[in-house]
């Protein structure tokens, strides 16, 4: 009896045996079935970090060049200001040196006189005044030459009652013709420069 005890016991063991190492096995699938799959998923999830990560590194560095072609921009537009304002300064004050400018003082006195009349006073720096005087008394002997500030030269003409004046200062002259100035200024200095 013994005998077929331990052989029952023993059948038993085997039987154990071969579920556990069938249960193992079936185990061991499924856990390396879910591994798989995790491991897909993850690979998945990866790949669309990545792809997102690229997708909106590539939007940050498109904004940041975007950024930094604007502001280059800016900064050029604005280097380009500041010369173009200090030629427009240079010519302001160089105009009283040009070999015109007695032309030029010629023309608006008679101008002044089509516009006020044969009486009217002329306003003119310290500087012109001899000039102004000696073209005034050729042109328009009954006007008057006061000194005054008239700024860059060039003269600002009034009439006898001081209720209408037309200013014919070089600073007037310039800020009429600014936008034909600034067109010549930008041909001859950032021809074929773009920002």
């Amino acid at each position: 009896m013994s005998d077929a005890v331990e052989k029952i016991i023993e059948k038993i063991n085997e039987d154990v045996e071969l579920k556990l190492n069938e249960f193992k096995v079936e185990t061991d699938k499924k856990i390396e079935k879910i591994r798989k799959e995790e491991y897909e998923r993850w690979n998945r999830e990866k790949e669309k970090i990545e792809h997102d990560g690229k997708r909106e590194a590539e939007g940050i560095k498109s904004l940041i060049i975007s950024r930094a072609h604007l502001e280059g921009k800016r900064e050029l537009l604005e280097a380009r200001e500041e010369i173009m304002n200090k030629v427009v300064n240079e010519i302001k004050i160089k105009a009283r040196t040009s070999e015109n400018y007695e032309n030029y003082l010629k023309k608006v006195i008679e101008d002044a006189k089509k516009v006020l009349g044969e009486e009217f006073v002329i306003v003119c720096i310290p500087e012109d005044k001899s000039k102004v005087s000696s073209l005034v008394s050729k042109i328009a002997p009954k006007a008057s030459v006061e000194m005054g500030a008239v700024k860059y030269g060039g003269i600002i003409a009034k009439s006898k009652d001081g209720e209408r004046s037309v200013d014919y200062s070089i600073e007037a002259l310039v800020e009429r013709r600014i936008n034909e100035i600034r067109r010549k200024i930008v041909e001859k200095l950032f021809e074929g420069e773009y920002a």
